[in-house]
């Protein structure tokens, strides 16, 4: 396995996203992270930006060689919005730099091993000394904390002290028909120790008629599961003094009722939504599992449920769309998305560890 260290920094956007989100795609893509740094925050390098950075350096262990690694850290700085121009030392939403690689030199066009300004930075050589003090630049020959206690970079950089949700109560796991919510959220209830709140669809009377029916039954359908989840939740919220992890949340009840219903029922519906949704308190987080409408259909068919055996792609493609749109409106509440390419026997384990990760982030749990 090859041994690599990388900087990873942002100052624009959700800068602590930004950063989780890179650690998720660099250990779905490239390797495992074995150890990392504190996120320190200093103001712009070599810019008159006001737009303070926040930086972290992390050790990874990868099959994969350094330019292979490079290509993909170019992929994911450009998912997460990262726009590249002429100007230089422009802000960004994310920057993936490789700092060291085994103790490999190389010296390309499109690639410089040791990265040839880390010894410069001193926001990069703080937190890499913090994981790796003592290891040599196969260049310069001295050991990393000997580089960060002769730096003569002026820029202040600063330990970053992230405010913390004091309580983490209420998680919710969402998305489409078929995407995984009740496996993940049993599993990550086991993980956390919480108690897992499952959806009662199954005992909902107007589910079958509503496929064999749409027009007559969607609105007592989407009524009763309003009513039905309120209940659950209301219920659940004020009696478990645990931590609680659901399969679902209310807000999908506005999103299949906006598919489902005439645009005269769905204005009657979403009134009495807003009522009802005042009266409980917001998840402290929502995870939002995403994958392929191929993988979705294949989930469907494994399952075998008789009144979902006709749903139609376009209609997982709607409730999609429904899903994405809603998500970005909802306020003051922290959103995870997870993307599953397949279904295999490590994703609850990968899942649960990104999760995981992300709490820890967020909520100093």
């Amino acid at each position: 396995m090859n041994v690599a260290f990388l900087c990873l920094g942002g100052n624009i956007g959700n800068r602590i996203e930004n950063i989780s989100a890179s650690k998720r795609e660099i250990e779905r893509l490239i390797g495992a992270i074995e150890s990392e740094s504190s996120i320190y925050e200093t103001q712009a390098w070599g810019s008159d930006s006001q737009n303070n950075y926040l930086n972290q350096v992390i050790k990874i262990t990868t099959k994969l060689n350094a330019k292979t690694v490079l290509k993909t850290l170019l992929k994911i700085e450009k998912k997460l919005g990262r726009k590249r121009s002429a100007i230089k030392n422009n802000d960004r939403t994310i920057d993936l730099d490789i700092l060291l690689f085994n103790n490999e030199i190389i010296n390309e066009p499109t690639i410089e091993i040791p990265h040839p300004r880390m010894h410069k930075r001193k926001f990069v050589l703080k937190p890499l000394s913090e994981i790796a003090s003592s290891i040599k630049h196969p260049v310069l020959k001295k050991t990393i904390s000997d580089l960060y206690k002769n730096n003569k970079d002026k820029l202040e950089v600063k330990l970053y002290k992230q405010e913390k949700v004091k309580t983490l109560k209420y998680i919710c796991i969402e998305g489409n028909i078929g995407s995984g919510k009740t496996t993940l959220a049993k599993a990550l209830a086991s993980k956390l120790n919480a108690t897992f709140l499952p959806e009662e669809f199954e005992n909902n009377p107007f589910l079958p008629l509503f496929y064999e029916n749409q027009e007559l039954f969607a609105f007592p359908l989407e009524y009763s599961f309003l009513i039905d989840r309120f209940r659950q939740i209301e219920q659940t919220l004020k009696n478990e003094k645990k931590l609680i992890v659901s399969d679902y949340s209310l807000y999908k009840c506005l999103w299949f009722a906006e598919i489902n219903l005439s645009k005269s029922d769905f204005q009657l519906f979403k009134k009495q939504f807003k009522i009802i949704l005042d009266q409980l308190p917001k998840p402290d987080l929502i995870i939002h599992l995403t994958t392929t409408t191929k993988n979705l259909k294949q989930n469907i068919i494994k399952r075998n449920r008789k009144y979902e055996k006709n749903i139609a792609e376009e209609y997982l493609i709607a409730l999609n769309n429904q899903y994405h749109k809603g998500l970005k409106k909802i306020k003051n509440v922290k959103k995870l998305n997870l993307v599953i390419t397949n279904y295999n026997d490590k994703l609850e384990s990968s899942s649960i560890l990104a999760t995981n990760n992300f709490i820890k982030e967020n909520f100093g749990k």
